[in-house]
């Protein structure tokens, strides 16, 4: 059944006006490609189109925005979410999404980030086991900053779940060698996931022999030797002189 509520009706018409020319205020431009575009439907969804549109940006009196920064496939990506609501990834859907997800980050379309962030989930879930997971976490890991977790959690939490079977993989392992931000959360992530352990106690002891004070996590009655002169006993047991 069809919806026929003003919304989606709405919506079915604005697809129409896709790099359409009519009533068109705006040219987007990348790798040589014009798109014509509307500044209402760029400007109610992205708060960086709304400053190019409408600042002191040379944009907003030229009315053509340049992205030559961007790739051509990912730009049309951003513009097939500003009128309809979704796109389609033409090449390896998790290092496409990660693309997407960063560059909806870089113009400031929380709605596009969003959509990006639950496509990357769905195909990280199937796709763990292909030989492009490797490349996504490079494409995460290269593209998105320390504290945006987003897509970062995703693909640690792959790596988790299945590192048994990664581990197994060279380019997974390499991976884990050249994104040493990757590696660390995935050893942080899977601590986190083991039984809690007790923290051992440090204690101070004095040496009897040098008279100096140094700090050890030393189990009862294990045989050791002073830091500083090397003195070695038995049991510092009784030369603690403070606990933790």
């Amino acid at each position: 059944m069809a919806d026929d509520s003003p919304l989606a009706c709405f919506q079915v018409a604005l697809k129409e006006y896709l790099n359409s020319p009519n009533f068109s205020d705006v040219t987007i431009r990348c790798e040589g490609e014009d798109f014509k575009a509307h500044r209402l439907v760029l400007c109610a969804q992205s708060k960086w189109f709304f400053k190019a549109c409408n600042g002191d940006w040379k944009e907003a009196t030229e009315r053509v925005i340049d992205l030559p920064d961007d790739k051509l496939p990912v730009v049309e990506a951003m513009l097939d979410f500003f009128y309809r609501f979704d796109y389609q990834a033409t090449s390896s859907p998790m290092i496409f999404n990660a693309k997407v997800y960063s560059i909806a980050d870089k113009y400031d379309i929380p709605t596009l980030k969003s959509h990006a962030l639950g496509k990357f989930r769905k195909s990280v879930e199937t796709c763990w086991g292909m030989d492009d997971f490797p490349l996504a976490i490079r494409e995460v890991y290269s593209s998105t900053l320390d504290n945006d977790r987003g897509l970062r959690d995703l693909v640690v939490k792959a790596a988790c779940e299945h590192a048994d079977a990664l581990s197994k993989e060279p380019e997974f392992r390499t991976a884990l060698e050249e994104a040493s931000s990757f590696a660390a959360d995935v050893v942080l992530s899977m601590a986190k996931g083991r039984p809690k352990q007790t923290t051992p106690r440090t204690n101070t002891y004095d040496c009897p022999n040098c008279g100096n004070s140094w700090q050890a996590i030393l189990p009862s009655g294990i045989s050791c030797y002073c830091p500083n002169c090397g003195n070695s006993r038995s049991n510092w047991d009784s030369y603690i002189t403070a606990r933790a």
